[in-house]
């Protein structure tokens, strides 16, 4: 009866005052009772209909609740505590969305970056690229030169600082315990030196020493030959210049200004930093800082194919080895590590298996990344590529006892094979995986082979993607 008495007055209310407010006040006594049945209780007393995917809803819970002539929203704070469910109102509708638990626990880490960018004689700087190298956090300074970058997880990062006619800045942010922090910049001119990428790969083959062939020779090597390669475009071409030196077969490349590259396989537009491009015979060196913006998907098929296609570059990549290093699972990722003293004499055996004791050792503050020279890294979840076999040079290296003696290889795609280089006696890495030493180490085999198209932001989590 009393229900059917506070459903009366209720409507009586609505129309009287003919519209909807989120104070609207409900009665309900509800135990063990679903949340469907909930909604249908509220819905009737507030005329608000309730807009979800009823995937959303926890699986076969039962709630218990009461509330006394309560404004709804309150109702609704107190029904979703723990769920990970949010409601938002739109005109007649409250629309529920889910945010795991996890999440939300997760954040109470996160810290924020802010600060004020000026030019040479000390006025605000309006426009300048302010960004998590690397990472899709990012913002450009407004008229007054302040920036604000909020929410950054827990890490070790360059924030970088980039405007046209001006050198980069960088500076080295490390933070585990949140809170707030600033930092203000001075533009400058003159350049600075950076931290180096280093990879290997094939020797420059060229038949006419021109703009187009050299651009030809830098997209392979900065994009990659990998299928989701195929999908990449430089927006900007026409920024990029080239110096070749003949006798020493030395290409080096130049942008006036970031390169535009925009990757429809993973969802993503990187504006790339070129700061050096060298490649002699077989070696490649390039430095720059990457930031990573979402492209908006056209329908939710293109949605669901970046998602798929980013978990797919994350699996059996360095970052994800990084994570599951420290976390200590790298087994249950997939992951098998083996010593090896000469790269020659490549060999993969349970005599030289190794443990993740044996060469990660924990420092307090930060761990290092510790063992004779070389690491070989196995991931078993997923197999090589056949563009890797049939253009990669360690391919050779790797599986030469599966070439013919007419120099064919022939091999049919096996467990990705990456390997480690240590320039330094040990490498240091921050509480979080990020390496603190970029000129400490080298990657060959199938890290090497993936380049920029098949990056994620070192921020991203396949569980949280925001795409």
């Amino acid at each position: 009866m009393r229900a059917s008495l506070t459903l009366i007055f209720c409507i009586f209310y609505l129309i009287s005052n003919g519209q909807f407010k989120k104070n609207d006040r409900v009665s309900i006594s509800f135990d063990n009772t679903s949340l469907e049945v909930i909604f249908d209780s509220l819905s009737a007393q507030t005329n608000y209909f309730f807009s979800y995917n009823s995937d959303l809803l926890p699986k076969g819970s039962l709630y218990t609740i009461s509330a006394d002539n309560e404004p709804i929203d309150q109702v609704l704070s107190r029904l979703f505590i723990g769920t990970g469910l949010k409601y938002g109102f739109y005109k007649d509708q409250i629309i529920l969305n889910y945010e795991p638990p996890q999440q939300i626990v997760k954040r109470k880490n996160f810290f924020t970056l802010s600060g004020t960018v000026y030019d040479e004689d000390g006025q605000p700087l309006n426009g300048v690229n302010v960004f998590l190298d690397g990472t899709t956090i990012g913002i450009s300074s407004d008229i007054d030169g302040n920036y604000k970058l909020e929410s950054i997880p827990p890490g070790y990062y360059n924030i970088v600082f980039s405007h046209v006619g001006y050198q980069n800045g960088v500076y080295q942010v490390s933070e585990s315990n949140g809170g707030a922090r600033i930092q203000n910049h001075q533009m400058e001119v003159d350049l600075g030196q950076l931290e180096e990428v280093e990879v290997v790969s094939n020797r420059i083959e060229r038949t006419q020493d021109s703009w187009l062939s050299h651009y030809m020779v830098f997209k392979r090597e900065m994009i990659g030959l990998t299928d989701k390669a195929q999908q990449c475009v430089i927006e900007n071409p026409e920024v990029i210049n080239f110096s070749y030196d003949r006798s020493s077969n030395i290409l080096r490349a130049y942008a006036k200004e970031p390169i535009q590259i925009r990757n429809d396989a993973l969802g993503y537009r990187v504006t790339y930093f070129l700061e050096s491009f060298k490649k002699e015979n077989d070696d490649l060196r390039f430095r720059g800082k990457m930031r990573f913006r979402n492209l908006e998907p056209m329908n939710g098929n293109e949605r669901r194919e970046w998602k798929r296609n980013r978990k797919e570059s994350y699996y059996g990549s360095l970052n994800h080895f990084k994570k599951s290093l420290l976390e200590g699972n790298l087994k249950k990722e997939g992951f098998r590590i083996y010593s090896l003293k000469n790269i020659e004499q490549f060999e993969i055996n349970k005599d030289n298996q190794l443990e993740e004791s044996d060469i990660l050792v924990f420092k307090g503050t930060h761990y290092e990344l510790d063992f004779n020279r070389y690491l070989i890294v196995e991931y078993r979840k997923e197999n090589e590529s056949l563009r890797f076999l049939a253009n990669s040079g360690f391919a050779d290296l790797l599986y030469e006892d599966y070439i013919t003696k007419e120099g064919v290889l022939v091999k049919d795609p096996g467990n990705q094979i990456s390997i480690i280089r240590l320039l330094r006696g040990s490498v240091r890495l921050d509480l979080s995986g990020e390496v603190m030493d970029r000129f400490g180490l080298s990657t060959f085999g199938y890290w090497s082979w993936e380049r920029t198209a098949d990056l994620v932001p070192i921020n991203y989590d396949p569980k949280y993607d925001n795409l």
